[in-house]
């Protein structure tokens, strides 16, 4: 139904209503509206509770477990009306109208044996509903909202903004002729983004998206020696998305990342707040210097709060060595957890770890190697795109010797690709 070209009306209920009469009989079926082009979106993983506090601290959210309510009955579900609010209200305000892509996808496609997910389509973000709350046929202690957003995307039949992937024309191919396996243009969602695409609704990374349409593209190049469609048009479209995902993305995806590491607390704040004010694939580090030595004259109260004096002090006297391993790890884009585990020595020695600075300076595949069989492993893709990025970021911010690799055909670069993930 995100295709259909008209708007309808869905009645509501909460999945409880019957099951637990005493805590949610008085919720009524709520109508919901579905926009034309459109999809409701639900971040699964954003709304369980074991979560909510890893949310509340990555992003300042305001919720407080103490608010969830005595249901009598064990749920995996956030159900208070303020930390349901909180989670989703942050989850959409970073999707973007006109900017943000989305991806749609499916876990199981008919003539696919496979269980990685299968892109379908990519569009772009045109509009985001409101919260809607339900409503109740009598008064009750509970309230809550329902966790559907409608996402009205870009896709229209004619794929002038955005493209659906030729899967019903293949079929009807290999109906008419038995040679033909429609399997060989499906395009999958990258194996090392595999949360990205579960949980029905999540974010996207900049390296998600980019390795997405590249295999989109790649199908599309596929289907034009099977299939007739507007496969040119579907790929200018994809080239110059790509060309604005490596400009947001910038040259250092993994700076937050790396300030936790160092220990910053809530680096990915003062990431943010760094990269708000820095032009278009500008290179951070320099500010970031600036706000070590002079927070209050380049950060927000609430970011020269984070810069003590002591991480201000243990900045100054880094060595070189170590605060060069800072600006590697920011190369990639990775998580705070997978960047601890590579800079503090202490967590790579408990994580079986075995090497020195200079051994990833020498080697930035080592990141790969060395965390593949650890809890947080960092893909090989991703040290690949940090290693060899578009044009865009490689002309005007090239990697720094001794981590430079001058060809896809390095000895490093072969190994890695050769070690067992």
């Amino acid at each position: 139904m995100f295709m259909a070209p008209f708007e309808y009306l869905r009645h509501a209920n909460h999945p409880y209503k019957l099951s637990s009469p005493k805590t949610h009989g008085h919720f009524a079926t709520t109508p919901l509206r579905h926009p034309s082009y459109s999809v409701p979106a639900v971040p699964f993983r954003w709304m369980f509770s074991e979560t909510m506090a890893d949310f509340a601290n990555e992003y300042e959210i305001d919720v407080d477990p103490a608010r969830e309510p005595e249901l009598g009955f064990k749920t995996s579900w956030v159900q208070e009306r303020g930390n349901q609010k909180g989670l989703l209200d942050c989850f959409f305000g970073h999707v973007k109208p006109e900017v943000s892509l989305c991806f749609f996808y499916a876990k199981e496609v008919p003539f696919v044996e496979d269980s990685r997910r299968v892109l379908v389509g990519v569009g772009r973000v045109k509009h985001v509903g409101h919260a809607v709350e339900y409503e109740y046929g009598r008064e009750g202690d509970l309230r809550c909202i329902l966790w559907e957003r409608m996402v009205q995307h870009s896709i229209r039949p004619d794929f002038k903004d955005g493209f659906l992937l030729p899967y019903h024309a293949a079929l009807e191919l290999a109906s008419e002729n038995p040679d033909f396996e429609p399997s060989e243009i499906v395009a999958f969602a990258p194996e090392d983004r595999w949360g990205e695409f579960s949980f029905a609704t999540e974010h996207v990374t900049h390296d998600g998206a980019i390795a997405s349409l590249l295999a989109c593209a790649a199908v599309l190049k596929k289907a034009k020696g099977y299939l007739s469609g507007p496969w040119e048009r579907n790929l200018k479209w994809i080239h110059d998305r790509l060309g604005e995902m490596w400009k947001m993305r910038g040259p250092c995806p993994g700076l937050g990342a790396a300030l936790c590491a160092f220990g910053v607390e809530y680096g990915t704040f003062v990431a943010r707040e760094i990269e708000s004010k820095l032009s278009e694939n500008e290179d951070p580090w320099p500010m970031v210097d600036a706000a070590f030595k002079d927070p209050k004259a380049n950060l927000s109260p609430e970011g020269v709060a984070l810069l003590g004096k002591t991480l201000r002090d243990t900045w100054k006297a880094l060595p070189r060595e170590r605060r060069a391993l800072l600006y590697l790890l920011s190369r990639f884009e990775i998580t705070p957890e997978q960047a601890k585990l590579i800079y503090v020595q202490e967590e790579r020695e408990e994580s079986g770890v075995q090497c020195s600075d200079a051994d990833i300076h020498g080697n930035p595949y080592l990141i790969y190697e060395l965390t593949r069989l650890t809890v947080e492993p960092v893909s090989v893709w991703t040290v690949d795109r940090g290693v060899f990025p578009d044009e865009v970021i490689q002309k005007k911010h090239p990697l720094p010797e001794p981590s430079a690799l001058d060809a896809g055909t390095d000895a490093r670069r072969i190994r890695a690709w050769t070690v067992p993930a």
